[in-house]
C-alpha cells in the first residue's frame, strides 16, 4: 500500500485541510492552520455523530470508543493532543532517529490502523519496514491524515474519496466534500437528522441511516459511489477551469475503502485523462445543453426503476416517500455506462457502442425516443475524446450521412430511412444502400456516393480500432436524425410512427 495507495491518502487529508482552512493550495498552510483544522475535528470526532463512519477509516481508534465521564474525557483529551495536534507535539521515543514515510522529515510518531486506514494493527510487525510494529510520519502529515474523513464521504458504509494527478482538482473535489460533512454534522449535532421514515430537507446528496440497536438515526450515507463522483466531477470541471489545465492531461482515481475489521477492502477505479478531457469539454456552450439532457434523463430513467420497487417494500399504512434521485441518492445510469468504458482498463468499444446507442441516438426501451438528443457536436466530441476517432475519419462518416440525409429529403424516401436506421446486419445495410445507388443513377444520373467514399466509412481503421459496421450505422443514424428534424422533414411524431412500423415488423418476423 505504501507505494501509491499511503501516499493517496495523506494527500486527500492534506487537500482536506486546505478546504476546511479555505486555502488553496498546500503551501499556503500554517501551523495556525493545522490548529484551527485539529480544534474542529476534536470537535466532530468526539461528538459520537461520526461514529459509524469513523469505524470503517480509523478502526479501534479513541475516536469510536465508546464511554463517558472525567476518565474518558481526560483520555480523549490526551488522544487529541497526541493524534490532532501532532503538528505540535514533541517526537515519540520510538519515532526517533526514523524517516516519515510521507516526506523524508524527521518522524514524530509510529502509527497503526488506529490513525490509517489499511494499516495493520497495533505492534503487528507485517509489511513494515525494518520489521517495526507501525508506520513512521511526521506530525503535520499526521494532523492531516486525520482530516481524510471530512475530505472523502461516507458511501454505503465505506469511505470514498477522489485523487488526480492535478492537485487542484482533488482539492476541489475534496472541497465539495467537506461541504458535505459539514452540512451533515450540524444537522447531527443539532438533532436534525431524520428519524427511520423521514426525509430531511437537508439531505439533498445523500440518504438517512438508522441504527435498529441505538434506536437513533446514523451518520447519512451517500449511494452509488462512481455516481456521485462522476457528479462532482463533471461540476467541478464546468466551474472551475482551473482545475484541469487542457495543456497536462489529468487522470483520476477514485478510492472506495473500509478498514473494518470485520471486512476491509478496497475498489479503485481509474478515470484516464482523456474522459476528464471530454468531461471538461461537454460543458462548454456548443454541447452543454445536449449533455445535460442526456444527464438529466438518466435520472429519469432510475426514477422509473426505482418507484414500483420502492412502493413494494412500504406498508400499505405508510405514505410512500417521493423517489430518490439525484449524486448521492441513487445511480445514474449514464455515468455508470461512460465509465464501464474504462472499466478493464483499456478502451471497451462494446460498452462504448452501447453508450453511443442508448444515450447519444436516445435508445431507450428498444426505440428512438427523442429526436432532439442526436446531436452531431456531442457526438464528435464523444469520437474524438472517448474513442479517438480522427478526425478525418469522423467528418467522412458526417459527410456520407448527410448525403443520404439530402437524398431521403428529396425523393421522400421514408422506406429507405427505416431500412438503413434499423438494419440488423451488415449485408441488409448494403444491399439498402445499393439499391439506392442504382435509383439515383438511373433517376438522377448522378452517384450517391463513391466507392472510396464506402470504404473509408465502412472499412478503415484507425485510432479508435478495427472498423464496427453496427456503430457506422449508429453514427450515421444520428446524423440523420438530426439532419432530417432540422429540416422538418422528421417530426416527433412521424418518428414514432416509423419506429412503430419497424417494431410491428420484427414482431411478426417480417423484417429480416
Amino acid at each position: 500500500m505504501m507505494n501509491w495507495t499511503g501516499h493517496v491518502l495523506v494527500d486527500v487529508g492534506i487537500a482536506a485541510v486546505c478546504a476546511m482552512t479555505a486555502k488553496k493550495e498546500p503551501t499556503q498552510l500554517t501551523l495556525e492552520d493545522l490548529d484551527a483544522a485539529a480544534d474542529e475535528m476534536e470537535r466532530y470526532y468526539f461528538s459520537g455523530a461520526l461514529t459509524s463512519y469513523l469505524t470503517c477509516v480509523f478502526m479501534n481508534s479513541e475516536y469510536v470508543q465508546p464511554g463517558n465521564g472525567a476518565k474518558k474525557a481526560e483520555t480523549r483529551k490526551r488522544y487529541a493532543e497526541r493524534i490532532l495536534r501532532a503538528h505540535r507535539a514533541k517526537p515519540e521515543e520510538s519515532a526517533k532517529t526514523e524517516v516519515c514515510a510521507f516526506s523524508g522529515l524527521p518522524a514524530t510518531h509510529r502509527i497503526h490502523r488506529g490513525q490509517m486506514p489499511l494499516l495493520t494493527g497495533e505492534d503487528v510487525l507485517n509489511f513494515f519496514p525494518g520489521g517495526a510494529g507501525g508506520l513512521f510520519i511526521a506530525g503535520p502529515y499526521l494532523t492531516a491524515l486525520q482530516a481524510l474523513p471530512l475530505g472523502g464521504r461516507r458511501s454505503e458504509g465505506k469511505l470514498l474519496i477522489a485523487h488526480s494527478d492535478s492537485p487542484p482538482l482533488t482539492l476541489a473535489l475534496a472541497r465539495n466534500f467537506v461541504e458535505d460533512n459539514r452540512r451533515l454534522l450540524g444537522l447531527a449535532m443539532s438533532g436534525g437528522l431524520p428519524n427511520r421514515d423521514g426525509l430531511a430537507e437537508g439531505l439533498p446528496r445523500e440518504q438517512a441511516s438508522w441504527d435498529a440497536a441505538k434506536k437513533r438515526p446514523k451518520y447519512p450515507d451517500a449511494k452509488s459511489a462512481f455516481t456521485l463522483v462522476a457528479s462532482d466531477l463533471l461540476d467541478v470541471l464546468e466551474r472551475r477551469s482551473d482545475v484541469c489545465n487542457s495543456g497536462t492531461p489529468a487522470s483520476l482515481q477514485i478510492y472506495w475503502l473500509s478498514s473494518s475489521g470485520q471486512g476491509p477492502s478496497l475498489d479503485v477505479f481509474s478515470v484516464p485523462s482523456n474522459l476528464i478531457r471530454f468531461l471538461s469539454n461537454v460543458t462548454q456552450a456548443s454541447t452543454n445543453t445536449a449533455w445535460r439532457r442526456v444527464v438529466a434523463r438518466g435520472w429519469i430513467v432510475e426514477d422509473a426503476g426505482q418507484t414500483p420497487a420502492a412502493t413494494t417494500r412500504r406498508s400499505a399504512k405508510k405514505p410512500a416517500a417521493p423517489p430518490l434521485s439525484g449524486p448521492g441518492r441513487s445511480r445514474n445510469p449514464v455515468f455508470v455506462s461512460l465509465f464501464s468504458i474504462y472499466a478493464g482498463g483499456f478502451i471497451d468499444p462494446q460498452p462504448a457502442n452501447r453508450f453511443i446507442r442508448r444515450y447519444l441516438l436516445s435508445e431507450l426501451r428498444g426505440s428512438i425516443a427523442h429526436a432532439e438528443d442526436c446531436d452531431w457536436k456531442l457526438v464528435d466530441l464523444f469520437l474524438q475524446e472517448v474513442l479517438i476517432m480522427s478526425p478525418d475519419r469522423i467528418q467522412r462518416i458526417r459527410e456520407f450521412a448527410d448525403a443520404l440525409a439530402a437524398y431521403i429529403e428529396k425523393r421522400n424516401d421514408a422506406p429507405f430511412f427505416q431500412k438503413i436506421t434499423f438494419a440488423r446486419y451488415p449485408w441488409i445495410l448494403r444491399g439498402e444502400l445499393v439499391k439506392a445507388q442504382r435509383k439515383e443513377f438511373l433517376q438522377a444520373k448522378d452517384l450517391l456516393f463513391a466507392l472510396d467514399d464506402y470504404v473509408e466509412v465502412f472499412e478503415a481503421e484507425d485510432n479508435s480500432g478495427a472498423a464496427n459496421w453496427s456503430l457506422v450505422r449508429d453514427l450515421i443514424c444520428i446524423r440523420l436524425v438530426e439532419q432530417l428534424h432540422k429540416t422538418g422533414w422528421l417530426t416527433p411524431e412521424k418518428l414514432q410512427e416509423e419506429v412503430a412500423a419497424v417494431e410491428e415488423e420484427q414482431a411478426t418476423g417480417t423484417r429480416g
